[in-house]
């Protein structure tokens, strides 16, 4: 609610010229990367390199961060490595997303996995260190997989410290009231604690109508800790297209086991959460699309809260949002505005602004406006270059502000 754009709130003292003798030092060293990239049959995969400065710890900040991914496959393995690092006023930090390599069995449904690689369950999507072999024939799965669960965004990342060990099938399902029916069951099991079962379900209760349903069951304690419910259908009104759904979402998290889910659950809340969700897109308009929305969030602890949201479209050239949000005593009141223009066949400019009025317990009531412009260029076919800016005004907190340049380099087989 109080983050605008990308920005912190801390001081401004802004100093350039550090800035441009880093942009001068770093510059032929992110060229030697990209001259240098080693082009191999099966390898592709891209590379960025970010010099920055803002405000973000309370001073001027100063820093470069690399960004890479690599995949490499061919008929017998597929690999990956994913990866970050950063150096600035709060030192060095480094962080591997993905570094797995998978073994493809020759004429046959089976693969192997070992290493850190992403994974997506009926519990969530997170990272795991460890194992994982998966049948894939037709329309049946089955992954099992065994290891530790990791939850990474930029460069922290907690994980679980118990072993996981647990298997995922997929298959299709007849049933008269449900078209094209997908149906996900799974087990999970770790270390020193209780199993879960887990069970989704995906189909069509007529062409245009989709519902899907997820849930995960305690099978020790015989209780479910979570739910998920969506319905969605396309519509077509005055010969325009259009999206309307409605969604609902439990939770509660379970004592004394403290698992993968809840470790990130009970830093926010306590007890018991549900979350009520209505939703509509319709075009209006060709090319132009208005969208809808509504919350309604409940806590066993704590307040309530609810969101409202009205935004417009038009392609890419502009896109309004206006956002309503309020926790009992606390609001917020979002505008947000972005528009898009070609300058050349090779530049797109990007120019974004947002007003924001928040009254909270700290303080009190404050209004925000920002400014924020990139402008993108292609030097060549594979190679990216991105200068950005941006500067948020505060009544009652420190102003705000970003300044960088961005170099991004993708190469192929």
């Amino acid at each position: 609610m109080k983050k605008l754009f990308s920005l912190k709130n801390k001081y401004i003292c802004f100093k350039p010229n550090k800035f441009w003798k880093l942009i001068s030092c770093v510059l032929p060293y992110i060229l030697s990367i990209v001259s240098n990239s080693v082009y191999a049959i099966g390898l592709w995969g891209q590379l960025e390199t970010n010099a920055q400065i803002d405000n973000h710890y309370g001073k001027d900040d100063i820093f470069l961060e690399q960004f890479g991914e690599l995949n490499y496959h061919d008929s017998e393995f597929d690999g990956s490595l994913s990866y970050a690092l950063r150096t600035g006023i709060s030192g060095v930090e480094a962080q591997f997303y993905q570094a797995y390599l998978r073994k493809n069995l020759e004429d046959s449904p089976y693969n192997i996995t070992a290493g850190r690689f992403e994974q997506a369950d009926l519990t969530g999507f997170y990272a795991l260190d460890g194992v994982a072999v998966e049948y894939k024939k037709s329309d049946l799965g089955i992954n099992l997989y065994a290891g530790q669960r990791k939850r990474i965004e930029l460069f922290d990342n907690i994980s679980e410290q118990s072993l996981l060990i647990g298997v995922d099938s997929q298959f299709p399902l007849a049933l008269s009231f449900l078209k094209e029916s997908i149906a996900k069951l799974g087990i999970q099991h770790y270390a020193g604690g209780q199993p879960r079962f887990n069970f989704g379900l995906t189909g069509f209760a007529n062409q245009d109508l989709k519902l899907i349903a997820d849930s995960h069951f305690d099978l020790e304690n015989k209780k479910l800790d979570s739910f998920l419910f969506n319905a969605s259908s396309k519509i077509n009104w005055h010969k325009r297209a259009g999206l309307v759904g409605i969604t609902y979402e439990t939770y509660q998290h379970l004592k004394p086991q403290i698992t993968f889910r809840e470790r990130f659950y009970r830093l926010y809340a306590r007890g018991r959460q549900a979350g009520l969700k209505t939703y509509a897109h319709y075009e209006y308009q060709p090319n132009r699309q208005i969208m809808l929305e509504g919350r309604k969030l409940w806590r066993d602890f704590g307040d309530s809260g609810y969101v409202a949201s009205i935004g417009i479209s038009q392609k890419q050239l502009l896109e309004s949002r206006l956002d309503i949000l309020t926790l009992d005593n606390e609001k917020a009141i979002n505008w947000f505005i972005t528009t898009e223009k070609p300058i050349t066949s090779r530049m797109l400019a990007e120019l974004s602004g947002i007003i924001q009025w928040q009254k909270t317990v700290l303080l009190d009531r404050n209004w925000a406006a920002g400014l924020a412009t990139q402008i993108n260029h292609k030097l060549k076919r594979d190679l990216f270059i991105n200068v950005f800016a941006e500067y948020i005004f505060h009544t009652k907190m420190e102003n705000e502000y970003q300044l960088g340049i961005r170099l991004k380099y993708s190469f192929y087989d």
